[in-house]
């Protein structure tokens, strides 16, 4: 211990962040300890120069000021280190300092003083009835010693910061669920592949149970050889539960005596449902070293968890309350000296979410097991994606699910997983798992941006609700100034073709997605004024942040102002200058459906326990925008997205929900990028009195009516208590790419 001392080395013991200060005799320099001029300066002065130093850490200057022996038994870097240890215990911000009285003894001053020190944990320090030894060098110099540090500390005494953190508070659903709860039992679950009676079906198992691919889990079964146990999950209890029976028959997983169980069980914080909204409530981990100082100045220290992402981040103070900490001088084996200091803890409070989390859960589960299900096809190759769900009527947030994502267990000191492995293969993953693409990732939307293109030319006379316009397979905008000698339906790219539209009113092009009619009207509303279209998406939301708080980095998306009558029309149909979110299409479609109000999202309503001091309200309705929006132009977009569903041969997805016995209004889009397109599908339930409103995103997959339309009635089938419509089988045949408007053209002139 003393050899790191003299190493340079600060040493903090245990979780008591004790730290030792001893008087060490060093070695005879290499070099005589230089002169110090002589200073025709009173002891007072001497103190007062002593003390500014050390209230700016200038310890350099306050080793100048030690007398010959001191500094040669406290050689500078010596005395550094004895000062710069103390201070991360005592978490040093300042001093204050009095002088009470100065008596000479012969060539000896001795300095009685008092003196305050400022710390963000502990306050002000009084450390009082100090006494500092000057002797008379050619000038009054400081006989130094560790006394002079704290007042008590002497060479095998140590200064002790003992913290007491209470249980940290759980995060709840809008029922008082809990999504993350302390103190709870964990399941740490390990495999043999020798003794599984199937392992594809073992593989079926853990993929449904932690929502990871079954490829994902086949790399890490490849890792092991037949025989050897290893670990491969940890769940809740009532995910262990309600999967015990098929751990046990597909993969021999079940707990057994011994250290060698392959089912452990520990205390600690938990997770429901393996992290079901991971992404929005986030975890708990060690402070992170490069985060230290800012933590210390808050009065943590190394080791001490916090919230690292999410809900656990953003109300960490809340969650975890203040811990009470004593700070005291101890000797040997913890006998007490002086206690110093003492700051009051605060009790945590827990945090009430707006999510619903049956609602969250069958939507994480649901997007997981369509991805696994369509591997073969555009399972495999997707990006991964989001959705979200919201409440129409107040902007809360009953669901908000990021594919893929990953259990917030692995961050927690307790685990049993392989850390390091674990997080290398998250790191690994492409689709960066981390991110929450619901909130911080923007997209090009495709289609489902039409919404916002029917109501600008609604509410602006660019077209009206009789008007019928012809939606065949081209168009021509040479007479707009498109630079674009002519083009395509989205119909003409589809395999066989299917016939064109034809004649439409608005609300059924908006049903049947017919780009013609989308293009005329980018090229219309340009003509009348340049920014008509990007305005409305302004004032809609779009091209900002929605402000939501608490889950950390939100995109803005993209809403540039078009300088051409080529941009205009692009950004019409969601391609060209347009990106949105996932969370900002949700509230795009809740506004529709509300008939014209545009909520503020938020995810926490409140803190504290019901009936307890402190419980408060933390968020409620807000509008986030007051908007006059055409209620015809309103009601021509809500019916249109109604025809999507229910209208043979007209809307896009109407396949999908034709035997649904509940109803819902959505619109599909498929979004052309530089690699495969996004699927979009946005909707709202049910289309009478609707209540939830829907965005989701597959990104780099393929149609939105193919891939994120069926999740969305998956999602209402379990939601609804409904029979499961099964996704399609053709999920699981090999991906046949998405023709491009490009290729179409190319394809046509290559025919004659």
């Amino acid at each position: 211990m003393l050899a790191c001392l003299v190493l340079g080395a600060l040493l903090l013991l245990g979780a008591c962040d004790s730290v030792l200060l001893e008087d060490i005799s060093p070695a005879v320099p290499d070099t005589p300890v230089p002169a110090v001029p002589p200073s025709s300066k009173e002891p007072e002065e001497v103190l007062a120069a002593f003390l500014d130093a050390w209230r700016n850490e200038d310890y350099e200057t306050m080793h100048g000021l030690l007398a010959g022996r001191s500094r040669e038994l406290h050689p500078q870097r010596e005395f550094i280190q004895k000062y710069t240890a103390a201070h991360s215990v005592i978490r040093f911000g300042g001093l204050e300092y009095q002088l009470q009285d100065l008596e000479y003894q012969g060539a000896t001053a001795i300095l009685n003083y008092d003196i305050e020190i400022e710390s963000p944990t502990f306050g002000s320090i009084a450390d009082a009835g100090r006494v500092m030894r000057m002797v008379d060098e050619g000038g009054w110099k400081i006989a130094w010693s560790s006394l002079d540090i704290i007042n008590g500390l002497s060479a095998r005494a140590r200064l002790d910061q003992r913290a007491d953190f209470p249980p940290r508070a759980n995060i709840y659903d809008r029922d008082g669920q809990p999504l993350a709860s302390q103190d709870s039992q964990v399941y740490s679950l390990y495999a043999v592949k020798q003794d599984m009676r199937d392992i594809e079906a073992c593989l079926a198992t853990l993929a449904e149970m932690t929502r990871r691919q079954p490829n994902t889990l086949r790399s890490i079964f490849a890792d092991f050889l037949g025989e050897t146990r290893f670990h491969i999950a940890e769940i809740d209890s009532v995910r262990y539960n309600r999967y015990r029976a098929g751990l046990e028959e597909n993969c021999a997983i079940f707990p057994s005596e011994g250290p060698f169980s392959k089912v452990r069980q520990y205390r600690s914080r938990s997770y429901y449902g393996q992290g079901i909204a991971t992404h929005a409530v986030g975890y708990i981990g060690a402070v992170p070293a490069d985060e230290l100082e800012r933590w210390e100045a808050l009065g943590y220290s190394a080791g001490d968890l916090i919230g690292r992402a999410g809900i656990e981040r953003s109300y960490q103070a809340t969650l975890a309350g203040r811990p009470q900490r004593l700070l005291r001088i101890v000797e040997g084996g913890n006998t007490l000296i002086r206690e110093m200091a003492g700051a009051p803890g605060e009790d945590p409070q827990p945090v009430t979410t707006t999510i619903d989390r049956r609602l969250q859960e069958i939507t994480a589960q649901t997007m997981a097991d369509a991805v696994s299900y369509a591997l073969n096809n555009w399972g495999g190759i997707t990006a991964g994606g989001a959705i979200v769900a919201m409440d129409v009527s107040s902007g809360e947030l009953l669901a908000m699910a990021s594919y893929p994502s990953f259990d917030p267990q692995i961050f927690n000191p307790d685990t049993e997983y392989n850390v390091p492995r674990a997080v290398a293969r998250l790191n690994g993953d492409i689709r960066n798992p981390f991110v929450n693409k619901a909130l911080a990732e923007q997209y090009t939307p495709g289609s489902v941006y039409k919404i916002v293109t029917a109501l600008a030319a609604a509410s602006e006379g660019i077209w009206t609700r009789d008007e019928i316009f012809d939606c065949d397979y081209f168009w021509y905008g040479g007479a707009y100034g498109d630079s674009e000698p002519r083009r395509t339906d989205w119909r003409l790219l589809e395999p066989g073709p299917p016939p064109p539209t034809g004649p439409v009113s608005m609300t059924q092009a908006l049903a049947a997605s017919c780009n013609p009619f989308f293009y005329e009207m980018g090229a219309l509303m340009f003509d009348v004024r340049p920014d008509m279209q990007s305005g409305y998406a302004k004032a809609l939301g779009f091209g900002q942040a929605t402000g939501l708080r608490g889950l950390g980095i939100e995109a803005a998306g993209d809403v540039a102002f078009p300088n051409e009558p080529a941009a205009a029309i692009n950004n019409a149909i969601g391609q060209g200058n347009v990106a949105v979110t996932a969370l900002q299409m949700a509230q795009l479609t809740a506004l529709i459906a509300n008939g014209g109000t545009l909520w503020q999202p938020y995810i926490v309503s409140h803190i504290g326990s019901p009936g307890e001091p402190g419980y408060r309200l933390e968020n409620e309705p807000t509008v986030a925008a007051s908007l006059d929006l055409d209620p015809e132009a309103l009601a021509l977009a809500r019916d249109g997205m109604c025809l999507v569903t229910t209208v043979r041969d007209l809307g896009t997805a109407e396949r999908v929900f034709r035997d649904a016995d509940y109803s819902v209004c959505g619109k599909t889009g498929t979004a052309e990028t530089l690699g495969n397109p996004h699927a979009w599908f946005v909707a709202f339930w049910p289309a009478e009195e609707p209540e939830i409103a829907f965005a989701g995103v597959m990104a780099h997959s393929r149609e939105g009516s193919e891939v994120v339309a069926p999740m969305i009635r998956r999602i209402l089938d379990d939601y609804l208590g409904r029979a499961q419509k099964a996704f399609p089988e053709w999920w699981q045949t090999p991906y046949i790419p998405v023709k491009t408007q490009a290729q179409a053209l190319q394809e046509l002139e290559e025919e004659g």
